[in-house]
C-alpha cells in the first residue's frame, strides 16, 4: 500500500553545486542523511519534477526540489496559540520580542509551547528551510533569555540571513544584570567548548575550543549589581553567559553559570536580547530593530535603584 505523503516544495538559491542528500539535511536538520538517503531511494524526492534514486545526485541553482514526506515521520509541530510581540514584518522578515520562558522551537513532533508553535497558529508565512521543527528559524535565543528574534518567511531571506549570521554582519546588543562591581575589561576573547561534566552547560578552555568573543561596556556599576551592554562578535552557546561567569561577574539569576538564586529579584538569567541592527536580506536598507525590557527586568532594576 502506498504510504500517505505531504508534499513540500523549495526552490534552491544557494550558489554552489552540492549532493542532494548533503544539501537536504544541511536545510532539513532535524532529518538525518541517513533518512535522507533512504527517502532518495525509495522515490520520496524529485528534482524538476524527475525522481531522483541516487543521494550523490546534484542539485544546481534553481533548481526546485520536491519531498514527498511520508506522514510517520515529517508531520509538522502542532499549531498552538501564543502572543506574539511582533516588532517588524514585511513580506520576507519577522523580527519579534521574544518573552522569557518560551522556547523557539520543539525537539519532538507533540512539544508544545514553543515560538514554532505559536507562529504555526498565527499563519505567518514562513520558510521551508527548517522544516518540519524549525521552518524560519535563522538563529535562537536561550529559553530564559528575553529579547528581539528575527524569523525567516522566505527561502531567500533564510538563506541570506543564514549567510549574514555566519558572516557576523548583523549587529547583536544584549543587556546583562551581573552580580558585583564591574571592574572587568572591555572584551573577553575566550574559546568555547561543551563541559564534559555538565553535558548542557558550555565553558571556557585555555586550550581547544571555538572561537569567542564578546565586547563589553557597562552602563551603570553598583556595589553588588551591575548593568552591562554586551556585543557578542561571535554566536557560541551560552556565549554572555559564560564569558560573565568566567569573569567572577555571573548574569543575576543565572545559577547554571554561578550566580545565586535570587528570586526575590528576579527568577531566570538576567539577559534581554536589546537591539539586532541589520541590512535586509533583500532590499538591502539599513533596519535597527529594539524590543523593550520585560517586566520582570525592569522589575529587579527598580529595585536595585537603576
Amino acid at each position: 500500500m502506498t504510504p500517505s505523503v505531504k508534499r513540500q516544495k523549495i526552490k534552491v538559491y544557494n550558489d554552489a553545486f552540492c549532493r542532494i542528500d548533503v544539501w537536504l539535511q544541511q536545510n532539513f536538520p532535524d532529518c538525518s542523511r541517513t533518512a535522507f538517503s533512504r527517502l532518495i531511494k525509495e522515490g520520496f524526492i524529485s528534482v524538476n519534477r524527475v525522481s531522483v534514486r541516487k543521494p550523490s545526485r546534484e542539485i544546481h541553482p534553481d533548481d526546485v526540489v520536491e519531498i514527498r514526506w511520508p506522514v510517520d515521520i515529517g508531520p509538522s509541530p502542532l499549531p498552538e496559540y501564543l502572543p506574539l510581540d511582533i516588532v517588524f514584518q514585511d513580506e520576507h522578515l519577522l523580527v519579534i520580542n521574544k518573552r522569557a520562558g518560551v522556547t523557539v522551537h520543539p525537539v519532538s513532533l507533540f512539544q508544545k509551547g514553543t515560538l514554532v508553535n505559536g507562529l504555526l497558529y498565527s499563519g505567518i508565512p514562513l520558510s521551508h528551510y527548517g522544516a518540519p521543527f524549525r521552518p524560519g528559524i535563522v538563529h535562537r535565543l536561550d529559553r530564559d533569555t528575553s529579547g528581539v528574534m528575527m524569523v525567516a518567511k522566505t527561502d531567500r531571506a533564510y538563506l541570506e540571513l543564514v549567510r549574514m549570521f555566519k558572516h557576523r554582519e548583523i549587529e547583536k546588543t544584549y543587556l546583562a544584570l551581573v552580580e558585583g562591581h564591574w571592574e572587568g575589561t572591555g572584551e573577553v576573547n575566550a574559546p568555547i567548548v561543551r563541559s564534559r561534566i555538565h553535558p548542557c552547560q558550555m565553558e571556557v578552555t585555555p586550550i581547544g575550543g571555538k572561537p569567542a568573543l564578546t565586547i563589553l561596556a557597562p552602563v551603570i556599576t553598583g556595589d553588588h549589581y551591575s548593568l552591562l551592554l554586551a556585543y557578542p562578535r561571535t554566536g557560541r552557546t551560552h556565549q554572555i553567559r559564560v564569558h560573565l561567569s568566567s569573569c567572577g561577574t555571573p548574569i543575576a539569576g543565572d545559577t547554571r553559570y554561578g550566580a545565586r538564586p535570587v528570586p526575590d529579584l528576579i527568577s531566570r538569567q538576567a539577559l534581554h536580547a536589546f537591539i539586532l541592527s541589520f541590512s535586509h536580506p533583500i532590499t538591502g536598507h539599513h533596519l535597527t530593530c529594539a524590543a523593550a525590557l520585560p517586566a520582570d527586568f525592569r522589575t529587579a532594576l527598580d529595585k536595585l535603584g537603576m
